[in-house]
């Protein structure tokens, strides 16, 4: 992606432009003001396109000639029933917007509108998203209206942050909810040469991810670089992986300890080798196969696999494995993990090995609504709370997979563990 800045955000957006930023995209911001209330009789489409291609002139024609060739503007309304429903006037608005919203199907409309220096359009398209929401209690509402988050947001609600815990699915391009249809904006920048084409597709679908993350570690104050993308790419070859790498990822996870000791030694020699994770669950037998190098075991859940790292450690001279312990927070026991109120005293017990070092917990959700793996990812949150001590502190939560990965950073993730949304789907055959 091209650093220089080329391109003025015709938006106060914090989202957006974390979002334009993450994806390696340079901005300056030069914010429009205008009317944006609809038209007598103006339907929901028509009237984002409008409000965007209406922003993106005003900044184009209030710009210098030293100002940047290009101008970009987005507008996102939330409809219901066909109807455009605006930002709260108040927060009892806010409050009525909401339990009309309760248990319904709405839509999310982003239009975005990309102007050269001479005010051509180039590009101006929309985007729709349905959202879920689940049926929602007046307490949950009022509480939630009361942290003043809905009352600069279309539809009086932010998916990417407190009201993540309302939705049930989101079904099109989520970014669109947060406020700019990402995937769209950016093959329009590359197709007029605002910035760099991507070198290959894997490229342009790490941008879309890291431009995620970065509106999501916004949405809650937090630095995007207090969060770690693990790649996962099992059942993908050392081709896609050096792809990956050339692209600028270099954090990957594997599942299986065979495939990734094999790309470990294929790709060893890279000018940026990968930083590996093993994020299976690993049976004690198979700590002797992880390769050297690894930076992090995410799936302890046994005291003979804390063992045998132990006893792994002790024959390779390394100092310790860092590790995390995986906790199973749903219902099937079948589910590896340990359950949470087995937690404490597996860290004490851990604690006995000098060579095994807990740096967090990890889960994995349910398969279910996005509002129930918010939920579950909140608690593993608590309990990390409850469990860190000053000499363990458990600094690290892994959670967060494709499908769920901005809520999981909302609730306090630092790794997030994406496979298809990068690579695609799988395309070796079964596990050595």
């Amino acid at each position: 992606m091209n650093r220089s800045p080329r391109l003025l955000l015709a938006s106060a957006s914090p989202r957006r432009l974390a979002m334009l930023q993450g994806a390696g995209v340079a901005v300056e911001v030069r914010a429009a003001h205008l009317d944006e209330a609809p038209h007598t009789g103006e339907s929901p489409g028509p009237h984002a396109l409008r409000v965007a291609l209406e922003k993106a002139v005003s900044v184009a024609r209030s710009r210098s000639s030293e100002d940047q060739p290009f101008v970009l503007a987005s507008d996102t309304v939330v409809t219901l029933d066909g109807q455009i429903l605006g930002k709260p006037l108040d927060a009892l608005d806010a409050v009525a917007t909401l339990r009309r919203l309760s248990g319904r199907l709405h839509h999310v409309l982003t239009a975005f509108a990309l102007l050269d220096r001479q005010g051509l359009i180039l590009a101006h398209e929309l985007t729709k998203t349905a959202v879920q929401f689940r049926p929602l209690t007046g307490e949950e509402i009022e509480a939630y209206v009361a942290t003043g988050e809905p009352l600069d947001k279309a539809g009086a609600y932010g998916i990417q942050g407190g009201a993540g815990r309302f939705v049930e699915s989101v079904d099109g391009p989520y970014e669109s909810v947060v406020g700019l249809p990402l995937a769209a904006v950016l093959a329009a920048l590359h197709r007029f040469g605002v910035v760099g084409a991507p070198a290959d597709p894997f490229a342009l679908r790490l941008a879309l991810v890291r431009g995620r993350i970065a509106a999501a570690a916004s949405a809650v104050n937090r630095s995007v670089a207090d969060v770690t993308l693990v790649a996962v790419s099992k059942r993908h070859d050392a081709a896609s992986l050096r792809a990956a790498l050339g692209a600028g990822q270099r954090d990957f996870g594997e599942n299986y300890t065979q495939e990734l000791a094999v790309k470990a030694l294929a790709l060893a020699s890279e000018t940026w080798p990968p930083r590996w994770h093993f994020v299976g669950h690993l049976q004690s037998r198979k700590a002797r196969e992880l390769p050297a190098g690894l930076v992090l075991v995410h799936a302890l859940d046994s005291d003979s696999t804390a063992a045998a790292l132990e006893r792994e450690a002790q024959r390779r001279g390394l100092s310790h494995f860092d590790v995390l312990v995986q906790v199973n927070l749903t219902p099937d026991p079948q589910r590896s993990g340990l359950r949470a109120e087995d937690v404490p005293a597996f860290l004490e017990s851990v604690e006995r090995f000098e060579r095994v070092r807990v740096s967090g917990l990890m889960t994995l959700p349910a398969e279910g609504p996005l509002f129930a793996s918010r939920a579950t990812f909140a608690r593993l949150a608590t309990l990390r709370d409850a469990c860190a001590t000053p000499t363990r502190p458990l600094h690290a939560l892994s959670m967060g997979m494709s499908a769920d990965f901005d809520q999981a950073i909302a609730e306090g993730a630092t790794i997030v563990r994406i496979g298809t949304t990068l690579f695609g789907e799988r395309v070796l055959g079964s596990p050595p």
